[in-house]
């Protein structure tokens, strides 16, 4: 066992894990997200950190969280998106997917490479590596990178849940975000996956950030 490992088991908290197993169904995390950002960015840059993103597969949720996060902290571009091609097809949950994505900020200064790459993982046979992709369209790509042609990209059908919900969080955002371009998917019937339609309009209506004015319009489309 490694410090990474023994340092992940040390702080376990079972009151967490209590709560997390509500959320992520079937999974047993432990570890609360600032202990395991703390691990993350204490060993990312050493030489155990690299020995353990070279590792594959983990022995529980944690590491894979713990794992997602590390890549978020390295500096070389080639090197990061390498691993996140080793590390995406072990992805097998909302958390580890989301997490991974939030601390991807390298995405901002190469992001016509990643628009890339997301074009390519929206292809994978892979749930969470099409929601990884769907989440970094949303997290990256609805401010100064933002193109259209993004909102197709995330218009198609998939019966896998959390790819759905990752669909219909990223319309509501974006209908927030760019209010103008996202509208008229919904005002010409686009949305491909009436589920998803009417969960954006759900979402986007539950904003603080949408007027009252958008959202009475926006329910209009509700099927």
């Amino acid at each position: 066992m490694n410090d990474i490992q023994k340092e992940i088991l040390n702080n376990k908290d079972i009151n967490y894990c209590n709560f997390a197993s509500k959320i992520v169904p079937s999974k047993q995390i432990y570890l609360r997200v600032p202990v395991a950002k703390k691990i993350a960015k204490k060993y990312a840059q050493t030489s155990e950190g690299m020995d353990f993103l070279s590792t594959l597969p983990h022995e529980s949720t944690d590491e894979y969280i713990v794992h997602g996060l590390m890549i978020g902290h390295i500096k070389d571009v080639d090197i990061t998106t390498k691993l996140l091609e080793q590390f995406l097809p072990y992805i097998d949950n909302w958390a580890t997917c989301d997490m991974t994505c939030s601390n991807l900020k390298i995405v901002k200064k190469y992001p016509n490479l990643f628009e890339k790459l997301v074009k390519r993982w929206l292809k994978s046979e892979k749930f969470f590596v099409k929601r990884f992709a769907i989440v970094i369209l949303l997290s990256y790509f609805l401010d100064d990178f933002f193109d259209e042609k993004h909102l197709d990209l995330v218009n198609f059908t998939c019966e896998n849940y959390y790819v759905k919900m990752a669909q219909s969080w990223y319309y509501s955002v974006a209908l927030v975000k760019k209010y103008e371009a996202t509208i008229k998917l919904f005002e010409n019937s686009l949305i491909k996956d009436k589920w998803v339609l009417n969960k954006s309009i759900q979402k986007a209506c539950e904003s603080y950030r949408m007027t009252d004015e958008k959202k009475h319009y926006l329910k209009n489309f509700k099927i």
